[in-house]
């Protein structure tokens, strides 16, 4: 990718502390068909592609010409090649010890140990969500998201292995917790906490935020909810106050901490809700936000099989739990089918699963 000023090749040691994979389990996940919801995510996010193929100049253009709009360095592009087994980067502008690089790179070798993996060239945007009109217009080629919006043509869904040991623990924990909470032991309502995310908050809109919505309604209904934000993110001082007037901050107990709860709430921030993944696991009822964000697992998800969905201005959410108290086996089972489907489909395994899928469909478009 010449057109990049800094050009950086690097190999970083594979160093993984406590992270346990099962040879037997990837392998047989690999040389099995993946699941359908899998290859229709995939086949998705790449059926712009499938006629003109991708080329490395296509690669090319769109690093040029995002690059040369007066905000384009914001789309925080990291360049990466697997050749022979062997995964190496280049990035104009993006620290090298970056964690969403390294973490990246340490997770592909751990792919690699394993599998034969095909030759690709690909872009990852750093950003939760590549979904700026601005830079989705100078897009020619697929990039590699996280996250993104159904609407979206470009980009191309990948599971986040940012902290990726951290998540094995945290999956662990909860999975090990849930295990030993019944339901019938479970508190009656539900738990959520988290930071003020979703936008830059103002003294005369905070409140119309989903976040906000979601603590404000917990005051109304203490009986149903126990919500409150954690931490005040991007609060200015005189925003921090006001919030804190109205006595809407707790401190964070951690994941585990909801287990005890029937019902967990998962709300989209400055995009999707990054608590939806370890929720599943939790043999809790998630009632999640609905919203236009998708991840690479949303596809093997149903509404009112593995979480109830809700209005983000919390307008249904009241009658939402009152009908989850009305039917609490129906409930009983949609959080028995979300535990099922996270222990089946996300863990590393599963992660690794994806990529090496996904890698080998791009792959077919790039030869």
């Amino acid at each position: 990718m010449k057109l990049l000023a800094i050009y950086l090749l690097t190999m970083i040691p594979l160093i993984l502390e406590g992270v346990t994979i099962s040879q037997e389990e990837l392998l047989k996940k690999i040389n099995s068909p993946p699941p359908d919801w899998m290859m229709s995510q995939i086949n998705e996010d790449l059926s712009a592609f499938k006629t003109t193929g991708i080329t490395q100049e296509m690669l090319d253009k769109t690093l040029e010409e995002v690059y040369a709009l007066p905000t384009g360095r914001g789309a925080q592009f990291v360049c990466y090649r697997i050749k022979n087994n062997r995964i190496t980067y280049n990035t104009p502008s993006e620290s090298p010890s970056d964690v969403r690089i390294t973490d990246f790179i340490k997770f592909i070798q751990l792919l690699g140990k394993y599998v034969k993996l095909p030759d690709v060239d690909f872009i990852v945007s750093l950003w939760d969500s590549y979904d700026r009109p601005l830079f989705l217009d100078k897009t020619c080629c697929p990039i590699f998201t996280m996250c993104r919006l159904k609407s979206n043509q470009v980009g191309v869904l990948f599971p986040e292995v940012r902290f990726f040991e951290h998540r094995e623990r945290i999956f662990n924990d909860i999975e090990h917790y849930s295990s030993h909470s019944p339901w019938e032991d479970k508190l009656n309502k539900s738990h959520w906490r988290g930071g003020t995310t979703g936008g830059f908050y103002f003294e005369y809109e905070w409140d119309y935020k989903p976040r906000s919505r979601l603590v404000l309604f917990s005051k109304e209904h203490p009986d149903l909810i126990d919500a409150y934000f954690t931490y005040p993110y991007g609060l200015n001082n005189t925003l921090k106050t006001i919030l804190q007037s109205y006595d809407l901050f707790r401190p964070w107990m951690g994941q585990t901490t909801g287990i005890e709860y029937k019902y967990q709430i998962a709300i989209d921030g400055n995009t999707f809700p990054s608590s939806f993944w370890w929720q599943l696991v939790s043999n809790c009822v998630i009632l999640k936000g609905e919203s236009d964000y998708i991840e690479w697992f949303y596809k093997g998800v149903q509404p009112w099989v593995h979480y109830v969905p809700f209005n983000q201005d919390c307008s249904d959410l009241e009658e939402k739990f009152h009908w989850l108290k009305s039917n609490d086996e129906k409930a009983n089972e949609i959080a028995q089918n979300a535990t099922k489907f996270a222990r089946e489909h996300l863990k590393l395994e599963d992660m690794l699963l994806y990529f090496y899928t996904l890698f080998n469909a791009y792959a077919e478009l790039q030869r």
